[in-house]
């Protein structure tokens, strides 16, 4: 059986050659974040739209971790919530998002406390709970194809050395307590490469790193201000090329190489960043437009108030939107028989309780 990996501590240097490529897809990757945070602030769905992103990240996310619920699950699961492990394990990954997000903004660094914090959300109720939530592993783990620890692709540090490994990648998201400024300090877009990597190979905890260790990206670039809201999420990307995904952070572990190929990661890294970035102004950009066109069909100011919610919930019932509203159930209904007149909703076959489905919504933010 092979031995556990001796990760190197942070911070890591590159040689001058490989600093200069790195920036050079830093300046493109913060370019295209900067054009979808313009982009967002003057947008008429944004409130919604960062809501359904949330949601989708968090489906994202999971599904990366081998979970099949699909966004239409979780969209319907508001209005009908099950008990199902999977739906469960996104509702909690969607609650741990949420309290990190108001953490940073509240002023709190990424800290130790935090991430434990939360690994306890994210493990309550859930598959694989257990009484460790929240806290390091005191065991070994590894990675690999099967539960037999000689079939293993990565052994991760030893437990003993989780606090130590932990407490050196807080200094390095937070900088010294004590130095204003931090020698030759790296591209927040390249610490959050970095971070990530360095978070998914200590391996910390018995479960759920591979999602705590995603929550980190969205964490690091709200608290560094490379966003300023949460707008910007990787795991769609990063659930379309999981295989890659997974072969380059093997790459930094040295696993089929001589040496740890950091430059190969960050490169993936900002690649799907630039990309998602793209992909995520084209879907608001659709959304905007599916927006202003549906106003200009809809002829009753209650029918608009109708429209304008289902950009909050695209699977939804009269009683939720009248809750939203404020508006009569009786006169939501009315608004929504006059979309579905419209062909742009469709409700389903229940006499009472009746869902009904905006497909146009949903597809764009699936992508």
């Amino acid at each position: 059986m092979k031995s556990p990996y001796s990760l190197p501590m942070l911070p890591l240097s590159f040689s001058p050659e490989t600093e200069l490529k790195l920036y050079r897809k830093v300046v493109e990757a913060s370019s295209k974040l900067e054009r979808l945070k313009e982009k967002l602030n003057y947008s008429i769905v944004n409130k919604s739209f960062l809501e359904l992103l949330t949601l989708f990240e968090s489906v994202e996310s999971t599904r990366i971790e081998g979970t099949q619920v699909t966004f239409s699950d979780m969209l319907e699961d508001q209005l009908e919530i099950s008990e199902d492990w999977q739906k469960v394990e996104v509702r909690n990954y969607r609650e741990a998002l949420q309290t990190g997000i108001e953490e940073i903004r509240n002023g709190y660094p990424l800290s130790e406390r935090l991430i434990r914090r939360l690994h306890a959300t994210l493990m309550k109720d859930a598959r694989g709970a257990i009484s460790a939530a929240g806290q390091y592993r005191r065991v070994q783990n590894f990675i690999g194809p099967s539960n037999n620890p000689k079939e293993a692709s990565y052994i991760p540090p030893e437990p003993q050395l989780m606090d130590e490994y932990m407490k050196n990648l807080e200094l390095f998201m937070n900088g010294h307590p004590y130095k204003e400024e931090q020698p030759q300090e790296l591209h927040p877009l390249i610490k959050c490469a970095i971070i990530h990597g360095q978070f998914e190979s200590i391996h910390p905890f018995l479960d759920g790193n591979g999602r705590l260790g995603r929550i980190l990206i969205v964490l690091y670039l709200l608290q560094t201000k490379l966003i300023e809201s949460p707008f910007f999420f990787l795991s769609e990307e990063l659930e379309k090329e999981k295989f890659r995904y997974y072969a380059f952070l093997n790459g930094i572990r040295g696993i089929g190489r001589k040496n740890p190929d950091w430059e190969g990661w960050i490169v993936f890294f900002m690649d799907a960043t630039i990309r998602m970035a793209d992909h995520q102004y084209e879907k608001l950009d659709r959304a905007e437009q599916l927006f202003k066109e549906g106003v200009k069909r809809i002829t009753k100011n209650s029918t608009r108030k109708v429209w304008g919610t289902l950009f909050h919930s695209p699977i939804t019932n009269a009683a939720q939107i009248a809750n939203y509203t404020g508006l009569t159930q009786q006169t939501v209904r009315s608004g929504l028989q006059e979309l579905e007149q419209l062909g742009m909703v469709f409700g389903d076959d229940r006499r009472r309780n009746r869902k009904y489905y905006f497909y146009d919504l949903i597809n764009i933010i699936q992508g």
